[in-house]
C-alpha cells in the first residue's frame, strides 16, 4: 500500500515549467504528444482610472509586470495611504513572499473617506494587518472571476464580487483600475474599503 506524502502546491510558473516534460516521448518517436491546453493570454487592465497611469516608467503598467506588487503599489501615486498600511502592518516580507495572488488596494480617495474611528485603528498594526490579510485572496483572479462570485479572504472574510463589461465591484467598491499584473501578484485598485462578509 502506497504512503500518502503532503506535496507543496505547484506555482503557476513551475506547473507551466513541466508542461513540455509531460508531452517528451523520446527522439525520434512518431507517437502524438497529448494535448496540453494553453495557458491564458495576457490580459489588459481595465477600469476607468486606468488610462491615468504613467505611460511609461516607474508607476506604468509595463513596468509593473516586471516587479513584485510591492514594489508597485509603492511606485503608483494613489496608492500611498495602501502603502503606508503595509509599512505600518509590518507586512514587507509577506508581500516579498506572495505568489499567484489577488491583491485588492483602496485608493487614497478610499481611506480619506474612512471614519476617523477606523483611521485610528489602521494606524496601528493590530488593525493594519487584519485590513491588509481581508484585501488579499489566495486566487489569480482575472477579469472574468469577478462576475457574481464570492472568494474567501486570507483573513477568512468573504469578498463578494460583481459586474460585468468594464464595471465591476469588490464588495461594493467599484474596480477603478483591475487586473494590472505584477510579478508575483494580480492588483485590482478600487475606490473604497471594500465591505467584507
Amino acid at each position: 500500500m502506497r504512503r500518502r506524502t503532503t506535496r507543496p502546491v505547484l506555482t503557476a510558473a513551475v506547473a507551466l515549467a513541466l508542461v513540455p516534460l509531460a508531452g517528451c516521448t523520446g527522439v525520434g518517436s512518431d507517437a502524438a504528444a497529448p494535448a496540453v491546453a494553453a495557458p491564458p493570454p495576457p490580459e489588459q487592465a481595465f477600469g476607468p482610472n486606468c488610462a491615468a497611469l504613467p505611460a511609461d516608467g516607474p508607476g506604468s503598467l509595463a513596468s509593473m509586470g516586471g516587479i513584485p506588487v510591492l514594489s508597485a503599489i509603492d511606485q503608483t501615486k494613489d496608492l500611498s495611504a495602501m502603502s503606508s498600511l503595509i509599512k505600518t502592518a509590518k507586512a514587507k516580507d509577506v508581500f516579498d513572499s506572495m505568489d499567484n495572488v489577488t491583491v485588492f488596494a483602496p485608493n487614497d480617495a478610499a481611506f480619506a473617506k474612512l471614519p476617523e474611528d477606523q483611521k485610528k485603528a489602521l494606524g496601528a498594526q493590530p488593525g493594519a494587518s487584519d485590513l491588509l490579510r481581508r484585501l488579499i485572496v489566495v486566487r489569480d483572479l482575472r477579469k472574468a472571476d469577478l462576475a457574481d462570485k464570492s472568494y474567501t479572504s486570507l483573513q477568512g472574510a468573504v469578498i463578494k464580487a460583481t459586474g460585468s463589461g468594464d464595471d465591476y465591484r469588490i464588495g461594493g467598491a467599484q474596480v477603478v483600475c483591475g487586473s494590472i499584473r505584477t510579478a508575483n501578484a494580480r492588483l485590482a485598485v478600487l475606490d473604497q474599503v471594500p465591505a467584507f462578509g
